[in-house]
């Protein structure tokens, strides 16, 4: 019986996500839990425990009435979400150095090249889902299972953000093209750089440089250009 309700909750759970990544509902949407029930011939308990897993994902808002909507970012959610980025993948980074192999690091390249790729034909579905694949497999390249955990936790943000916040990349091909500066960076074992060009990813995409002083996203004197 427990299997049978965790497979029909998932079963909620990948048509919901569905809807949210293919726009079918939308920021502020309200999720029609009843709706979402009948379509499956299911009961509402395995919709409310999907809907509670989004939740925990950030993808949904569950209200004090227990209505469920699409979830809405501010400004101030994606700029904080930014900040623990660039902390998390700058220690990915450096782990990945000490860790990783050349063959990690063609692996690296061959995703950062499906991305450019993706973004060429424009295809955005596989765009950004190979961008953000290509941060989560830098956080597991650097053998820290608490960094892969915390990354994958963030991975539906980071891409909720991609499809919804548009405006936060200033120059798509740029962002794409830095993939393989990063990857550049590891196979030369040029920390400095990397972090460098690591922190400019994240911080033009999130926007940060906006909000926080140069010296205090990169680490580097203010002076320094890139």
């Amino acid at each position: 019986m427990s299997k049978n309700r965790n497979s029909l909750s998932q079963l909620a759970y990948d048509h919901i996500l569905e809807l949210i990544m293919t726009k079918q509902l939308c920021p502020g949407d309200r999720i029609a839990e009843v709706r979402i029930a009948e379509e499956f011939g299911i009961s509402r308990t395995p919709v409310r425990t999907a809907l509670r897993h989004l939740a925990n994902q950030g993808l949904v808002d569950i209200a004090a009435n227990r209505f469920a909507t699409v979830a809405t970012y501010s400004p101030d959610t994606v700029r904080d979400i930014g900040m623990l980025r660039i902390s998390l993948d700058s220690i990915a980074f450096k782990l990945a150095l000490l860790y990783g192999n050349h063959a990690d690091f063609l692996h690296l390249y061959e995703i950062a090249e499906k991305c450019r790729t993706a973004m060429e034909q424009n295809d955005q579905w596989s765009r950004r889902t190979e961008d953000c694949n290509f941060h989560l497999e830098l956080a597991k390249i650097s053998h820290n299972k608490l960094l892969v955990k915390y990354h994958t936790e963030l991975y539906l943000r980071m891409q909720f953000i991609l499809l919804y916040h548009t405006d936060a990349v200033v120059n798509t091909q740029r962002h794409v093209e830095q993939h393989f500066e990063i990857v550049s960076a590891l196979m030369n074992h040029d920390e400095a750089l990397g972090l460098e060009i690591l922190t400019d990813h994240l911080s033009s995409f999130y926007l940060l440089d906006q909000y926080f002083p140069r010296n205090f996203l990169y680490n580097l004197p203010s002076d320094l250009k890139l």
